[in-house]
């Protein structure tokens, strides 16, 4: 189904070899397929430009929703990464609504210049608060989650922790596969790079063959990264220096975002996982907030992409589970 929003508008790097480990573990994630409508929203200047995207929408006509997801998709992602999860809902929980919008910077994006890149993460956060905005309009009697996956799960958490206690727009919250810390084979030199590159060659371009030096990673039981993204329509084949540096800044602060968290949150993960491993991830989901209701899935066999993985029936139905409370106010 197409929808639309409208939001808020080379040098060569030779550092390049020297970040290859620690950029081929921030990166790879989510692959699908495209296809969208349209939707407006300006930035807050008066004199902004605003600019147009896409999104996706998994609604029953048959009831009235009362909980409403709005699914915030991953790096090299697109809306119809939660069209299982959708379906899914629609078919056995249909009061449980679903949106996914396609992200700025990333393949769906209908400003192809724009695309593999970020000029300023605050763009994030007001496309995703301004979709939000357009929800809640269309549902204003619903609990409104967000559904951050991989990369998503980044950009709600830090759109999240600069809100001020009690102006937060949304009722709960769902972090799939976070990437909530560097791994410890990446020495600390190389996250620091990262970041001298980003800012001495933002706009430069590379490729992700050139940051992995061949190494694949496993997302599901069956596919790898790089199987993904020969399929991918929209892949994007290179990304400036200065969205990868935002990504890594991203990470190493998604601890503090946590301690921030002031509504009941789901934190789903992979045993398999690439990026973090159980105990991360356990760590992170310790620093919420005692007074927040937190819920943390592991799952044995799962790899990072678990709305593709093989055992992803059980996870939306524990997803499912979790809203059910939510609306109930059992959380």
């Amino acid at each position: 189904m197409r929808k639309s929003l409208t939001a808020p508008a080379g040098r060569k790097c030779h550092t390049r070899s020297l970040i290859c480990g620690l950029l081929a573990a921030i990166l790879l994630s989510p692959a699908c397929a495209p296809s969208y409508t349209l939707v407006n929203h300006t930035k807050e200047s008066p004199s902004a430009k605003s600019d147009t995207f896409g999104y996706r929408k998994w609604i029953s006509p048959k009831v009235e929703q009362d909980v409403v997801i709005i699914g915030i998709h991953g790096f090299c992602g697109a809306s119809i990464d939660y069209e299982n999860l959708g379906l899914h809902l629609l078919k056995n929980q249909p009061k449980t609504g679903l949106y996914a919008y396609e992200v700025r910077g990333q393949g769906s994006d209908p400003i192809r210049e724009r695309r593999g890149d970020i000029g300023n993460p605050q763009d994030w956060y007001q496309d995703l608060e301004a979709f939000t905005q357009l929800v809640k309009e269309r549902h204003p009697d619903a609990k409104i989650v967000w559904y951050g996956e991989s990369m998503g799960a980044l950009i709600a958490a830090h759109s999240l922790k600069r809100m001020p206690a009690g102006a937060e727009p949304i009722d709960g919250l769902v972090l799939s596969s976070p990437i909530v810390r560097f791994r410890d084979d990446i020495p600390q030199w190389k996250i620091e790079l990262v970041q001298v590159a980003a800012a001495t060659f933002p706009n430069a371009r590379v490729s992700l063959n050139a940051l992995t030096g061949g190494q694949d990673v496993q997302m599901t039981q069956t596919t790898t990264h790089s199987a993904q993204a020969e399929t991918n329509s929209y892949h994007v084949e290179q990304h400036t220096l200065r969205l990868l540096g935002t990504l890594g800044k991203h990470i190493g602060g998604m601890n503090d975002c946590a301690a921030t968290f002031r509504m009941p949150t789901l934190v789903l993960h992979g045993d398999k996982d690439y990026f973090n491993t159980d105990s991360d991830v356990r760590g992170f989901v310790a620093r919420i907030p005692k007074s927040t209701s937190s819920t943390y899935h592991n799952y044995p066999d799962a790899y990072h992409l678990l709305m593709y993985d093989a055992r992803r029936e059980k996870i939306f139905r524990d997803v499912a589970r979790w809203t059910d409370r939510l609306r109930k106010n059992r959380l």
